[in-house]
């Protein structure tokens, strides 16, 4: 007999060990999946507010408000809330930047940083990084005496390329003054977007009563202005360099081309596509008239007193010499809409360092891209660039210069379209 109740007294302890060893499993294991489910909760709150908040990069607080307003919809719509939590600014408790800002939204706290650096990388204002705290109360821990744990979850997102079609893109990547506008100059660049390469303080600089405006002004560096200078928006500084996008462009093939010499024109005349192996200069009252098709000049082409050049279907490869038009001449050339160079006007190499100059009254209407990767841009003149991208190693507007420019991408342009991405 007790034997008999000696082996039930073990059996008791051993079922109620086994049924505390059970409770403690139990316990973790619906304490661990509510943690799970909250964790994919919050990750799935910060990626959508880092998203939203992207979209509205560089303006950063735009940018920052925009990803709270997405968080506090989300959260609202999980947790079935008749209108979105407002954020509570509040102290952060372990803030990632000097750029952090934190909220309180519903029960969760709410990180947003931007300028964002991963790492040791430079802040960039095209990044911005969300992360949300939230204490969870467990259900069966705290009979193991854990009431509470503390369940986190971040994200960032970037964003790349530009929103606005490449208007105009300054390739130097560290000189000063890579895009100068002095005196009354004017640039506008109404549909698209001006990016400067160049990583100096003074990238962009602006002086007297020089106005720049576009849709978005990205510059690698800085920017300085001096005077009564305006650029329009506030240029946002600290960006990527835009890489060049008709780096990939060949030049024409010249064995199928007839060879000219140069000429000298006074009059009218009309020009055939070809190897011009002189300089072309145009003189006094010339209008000059030139054939659509491919032409290399291997001497420059000179425009000056009234004359006139037209032409339509037109790429200029400037293989060596400069290209000016001054006095009261005029240009207007528009390129081939269907071939390796369609859209194209001017195109000049690499290896040639001269600059495309209009100075004087010097007039100008070109339809298409001037691409000059080692040239500079200088414009006296005034005039139109329509449905155009201009590609330089520099640009340079002084005097009365007023130039408008309707931005629109050659086909050979490699892709820069606005990109977002998660970096989690």
């Amino acid at each position: 007999m007790r034997d008999n109740a000696r082996r039930r007294g073990m059996t008791l302890i051993f079922v109620a060990a086994t049924l505390f060893v059970l409770l403690i499993v139990a316990a973790w294991v619906i304490d661990w999946g509510f943690l799970t489910f909250t964790k994919h909760q919050l990750q799935n709150f910060v990626d959508a507010a880092a998203l939203a908040g992207a979209q509205d990069l560089p303006n950063l607080a735009q940018a920052r408000q925009s990803a709270l307003t997405a968080y506090a919809r989300n959260y609202a719509d999980n947790f079935n809330l008749p209108t979105p939590p407002t954020p509570q600014p509040i102290v952060c408790t372990d803030p990632v930047s000097p750029t952090t800002l934190c909220y309180r939204i519903g029960a969760d706290e709410v990180q947003v940083t931007t300028p964002y650096a991963p790492d040791n990388a430079a802040p960039s204002p095209n990044r911005i990084h969300v992360r949300a705290c939230r204490q969870v109360r467990l259900y069966f821990a705290p009979l193991l005496g854990t009431v509470a744990r503390r369940v986190c979850a971040e994200s960032t997102a970037r964003k790349s390329g530009s929103v606005f079609p490449r208007g105009v893109i300054i390739l130097d990547n560290g000189g000063g003054r890579a895009l100068q506008l002095q005196g009354n100059a004017a640039l506008t660049v109404a549909n698209g977007s001006v990016h400067v390469n160049s990583s100096a303080p003074d990238a962009l600089f602006a002086q007297g009563n020089a106005v720049l405006t576009a849709q978005q002004i990205q510059v690698t560096g800085n920017y300085r202005r001096e005077g009564n200078a305006m650029l329009v928006p506030t240029p946002a500084v600290g960006q990527s360099p835009t890489p060049d996008p008709l780096s990939s462009l060949q030049p024409p093939n010249p064995s199928s081309l007839p060879v000219f010499t140069g000429r000298t024109i006074n009059g009218i005349a009309t020009l055939s596509p070809g190897i011009y192996t002189g300089p072309i200069r145009l003189e006094g009252n010339a209008f000059v008239t030139l054939q659509p098709g491919v032409y290399i000049l291997r001497s420059g082409l000179l425009v000056s007193g009234n004359a006139q050049l037209v032409g339509s279907g037109v790429t200029l490869f400037n293989e060596s010499g400069q290209i000016e038009v001054q006095g009261n001449g005029a240009l207007q050339l528009s390129p081939p809409t269907d071939g390796p160079f369609a859209g194209i006007t001017v195109f000049q190499p690499a290896t040639n360092i001269s600059p495309l100059w209009l100075s004087g009254n010097a007039s100008f209407q070109l339809q298409g891209a001037v691409y000059l990767p080692r040239g500079v841009v200088h414009l006296e003149g005034s005039g139109m660039f329509q449905q155009s991208m201009v590609v330089a190693w520099r640009m340079e507007l002084s005097g009365n210069a007023v130039v408008a420019l309707t931005a629109q991408e050659p086909p050979a342009a490699d892709s820069g379209a606005q990109g977002l991405a998660l970096e989690n």
